[in-house]
């Protein structure tokens, strides 16, 4: 059985694909049970005084209400749910996931939390909150393959960082001034004398990193959430090479050193955690779209001459006709729904200030 439905995963979706949202209650309520009644040759979803109701026709109904969002959820979980196996390990990461994110509801809304939890969980297109967790975490893994697969053209760096902060933020000079100048040299002699994760430590003013080595962590050309002169310096840098001083407006003065610019060496480097997942779950989440499409033609997609769910499918990952590639900074048309832990953060209404190479654009 487990063989037959990664060979035939398309074919089963495409007989559902038009279920629209609601599909995941009625697939999660129904899946095992025999079927029932038959009308030329279509099963029977339900009767309305004596007026059978088929299937076609309950999910023609069922795609004009749900849309393209059911469209695109659908094809992203069959995606998924074919392309990586639901270990038990997944299974554990988002049972713990899912207390966290009930214990914040329970936080935010105390005894009415199921109500909003239930409420923005259905914004997702699930209806079981552990379910939507493993697909977010295949999801991931999906993406991190499609990185890991482009990893040139995307420019995959490993990065550390030393800053030396502004004096007065607020009376910027567009030299540094003697009290800058005086902490820079003292990193470079730093630099000079010992290893840059030893300068970092002892000279680093970035609380973040500093502590440990000034370690960054795993980017690309697409990590928008980064001070962009910080960005284009580190993207420049081979492997092994420490920048000169780069200027941000917005932070200060940072040394910039790239410990992996080629995956033997970014593999090497990280062999107790994955590096691409660490890409894409923290600096690039614009690949998605992309991983979903090319392992959707690596599991063999075959629309069976149906244009129209192609052509929407294809809209909602924002890839052209023209090319048949989705361009790598390509997103969906419609608003992304904020999963059920974002919107228990954003009611609480906390906000998370990082300091360093971090926002600034």
């Amino acid at each position: 059985m487990g063989n037959f439905l990664k060979k035939n995963w398309f074919v089963l979706l495409v007989a559902l694909i038009f279920a629209g949202i609601s599909i995941f209650y009625i697939y999660d309520t129904n899946k095992g049970k025999l079927k029932g009644k038959n009308v030329n040759g279509e099963d029977v979803v339900y009767e309305i005084n004596g007026e059978d109701v088929t299937a076609s026709m309950f999910y023609d109904d069922l795609y004009k209400t749900g849309g393209k969002d059911a469209v695109l959820t659908l094809f992203q979980r069959a995606v998924a749910d074919a392309g990586i196996e639901t270990t038990n390990e997944i299974k554990d990461t988002a049972a713990a996931q899912a207390k966290q994110v009930i214990a914040n509801f329970q936080n935010s809304y105390g005894s009415d939390y199921q109500t909003y939890l239930d409420s923005a969980l259905a914004e997702t297109g699930y209806t079981d909150l552990e379910e939507y967790l493993i697909t977010v975490q295949k999801l991931d893994m999906v993406s991190a393959e499609y990185a890991k697969a482009h990893f040139d053209d995307l420019r995959i760096r490993q990065i550390s960082y030393i800053l030396v902060k502004f004096t007065d933020s607020d009376n910027v000079t567009a030299e540094p001034t003697e009290d800058e100048a005086a902490r820079m040299k003292a990193v470079d002699d730093a630099l000079a004398s010992g290893t840059f994760a030893d300068a970092a430590i002892a000279h680093s003013e970035d609380d973040s990193t500093a502590s440990t080595g000034g370690v960054l962590g795993v980017i690309d050309k697409n990590a928008s959430n980064l001070d962009a002169a910080f960005l284009e310096a580190a993207l420049a840098l081979k492997e092994g090479e420490t920048s000169d001083w780069v200027r941000s407006e917005n932070f200060g003065y940072f040394r910039i050193m790239c410990t992996a610019a080629t995956a033997e060496t970014l593999e090497a480097n990280n062999t107790d955690v994955d590096p691409y997942l660490q890409l894409v779950q923290s600096y690039d989440t614009s690949l998605e779209n992309n991983a979903i499409w090319a392992k959707a033609q690596e599991l063999g997609v075959d629309f069976k001459n149906n244009a129209d769910l192609e052509k929407e499918i294809k809209d909602a990952l924002g890839i052209t006709e023209a090319s048949a590639e989705p361009e790598e900074t390509a997103a969906p048309e419609e608003t992304a729904s904020p999963s059920p832990e974002e919107t228990a953060a954003s009611e609480e209404g906390s906000e998370s200030t990082e300091e360093g190479a971090e926002g600034g654009n």
